[in-house]
């Protein structure tokens, strides 16, 4: 039979045979070592770090400090008259895109985990079964070309009568090509979307642990190029939607455990292509391994069909539109006759996140997610609803527990809820301050 993974060179070239061979004596080494994750993490960072180096990574300056601390200032006074969740007393920081890698790393490892989890799965489950009585053939001119040493070992392992005992270190190094496969693509990935956010909020779910506002300043910068507002306009109106964000996360400690096991709950789900990973690799040079992780995408995810992934899928799509309704809202009022931009700043951000924001590239590649709040449209007006009809204490004070939230069917009928037909809110709201929930806090607001 013939060595699997595509293992099969033709030529004449020993020195790149002895690199393929090198490789593959690397990938059987790596097999066992104590490292069994289904992403090689160091690769992740490393490879994150060199691309983000070639696109640069400019360093804070004193004039942006400034800036950022007036934006900060005046963001705080007009967030206060339109949320009653209190300011967190934590200025704005600013960011490099290095340190965001470093801040928002583990918060990825735990979304793209899964999924990775399910890639090494298949490589390892295309391999063929070992039984007694088999053995793996190779032509002996195809041996010639490495160390004496290694040409002894390999003949040894070859010539054994049970497969079993080639497939073992076979089947760790399937798991280690697919840990440095997703390693790099993951860094890659990661490297680009560094270049892109705007904020640590600009996700649309908590990245880290604390509610720590903070901007990308050179994203912003570069976002700002293109537009034909003030830099300082847009400046102010991006650490509205920080604050905002961070307000909002801060005051509602449930809402990152809710998103993180959605998120996970779909990405277990995911159901890998077998047939297009053979593909892929049947037709990739084993020596480059780079080349094989470049075609590794969203194609390799077969359609969603779980009902228990469907139904992950519409809990994360509906909490992003709350949150993001709740945060347009929000951003809306407080700029209102306060920035003559406000309009154009709106539009601009609609747009934004109509063509797809860097969570969603992430996402739509990794997981097979497409990460996205369709409902926003609906969200927004039943929040805007809201604050008309009850009041901004009232509006807020459904974020105390995840069951006081509107659900899917309310957004449908935004004026039915708005007026209480599909839920009793004030006693749900009631019983929500009586009874303690994921959401108690004491800085939580009180219902008038």
């Amino acid at each position: 039979m013939s060595i699997p993974f595509g293992f099969s060179p033709g030529g004449n070239d020993n020195d790149g045979l002895a690199a393929m061979f090198e490789n593959l004596g690397r990938m059987l080494r790596n097999s066992g070592s104590e490292n069994t994750d289904a992403v090689d993490w160091l690769t992740a960072n490393q490879t994150s770090r060199q691309a983000l180096n070639k696109v640069g990574d400019p360093k804070i300056t004193s004039d942006q400090q400034t800036a950022i601390a007036s934006a900060n200032e005046l963001a705080e006074i007009w967030l206060n008259d339109a949320t009653s969740f209190p300011s967190l007393g934590i200025p704005l920081l600013p960011s490099t895109r290095g340190e965001w890698l470093d801040r928002t790393f583990d918060v990825w490892k735990l979304i793209v985990e899964p999924v990775a989890e399910g890639i090494s799965n298949a490589m390892t489950s295309i391999l063929p079964q070992g039984k007694d009585g088999q053995s793996v053939e190779l032509p002996e001119e195809l041996l010639a070309g490495l160390p004496e040493e290694a040409a002894a070992s390999m003949r040894e392992l070859l010539s054994s009568q049970n497969l079993s005992e080639l497939l073992g270190p076979i089947m760790g190094m399937a798991r280690s090509m697919g840990a440095t496969m997703f390693g790099n693509q993951f860094g890659q990935v990661l490297a680009t979307m560094s270049t892109e956010v705007l904020s640590f909020s600009d996700v649309g779910i908590p990245l880290t642990e604390n509610s720590d506002p903070i901007l990308v300043l050179a994203n912003i910068n570069e976002f700002s190029k293109d537009l034909s507002i003030s830099s300082a306009d847009v400046l102010v109106y991006i650490s509205l939607r920080e604050l905002a964000h961070q307000r909002l996360f801060a005051h509602t400690p449930w809402l990152r455990s809710q998103a993180l096991t959605a998120i996970g709950d779909y990405a277990r789900g995911v159901k890998i292509d077998t047939s297009k990973i053979e593909v892929i690799i049947s037709e990739s040079n084993p020596q480059d391994l780079e080349s094989m992780q470049t075609t590794l995408g969203s194609e390799l995810f077969e359609g969603t069909t779980s009902p228990e992934q469907l139904a992950a899928l519409a809990r994360l799509e509906l909490l992003l539109a709350l949150i993001e309704g709740w945060v347009t809202t929000v951003v809306t009022s407080a700029i209102s006759n306060r920035l003559p931009s406000a309009v154009a700043l709106e539009e601009t951000f609609r747009r934004r996140r109509a063509a797809g924001g860097p969570a969603e590239k992430l996402f739509s590649g990794l997981v097979g997610l497409e990460l996205r709040p369709r409902r926003l449209r609906e969200a927004n007006e039943l929040w805007v609803g809201l604050t008309r009809e009850r009041g901004i204490v009232n509006r807020d004070a459904l974020w105390l527990h995840p069951d006081l939230l509107p659900n899917a069917d309310d957004i449908d009928n935004n004026e039915g809820f708005i007026a209480g037909q599909t839920h009793d809110l004030m006693s749900d709201l009631d019983k929500a301050m009586e009874t303690p929930g994921p959401a108690e806090d004491p800085q939580q607001p009180s219902v008038e």
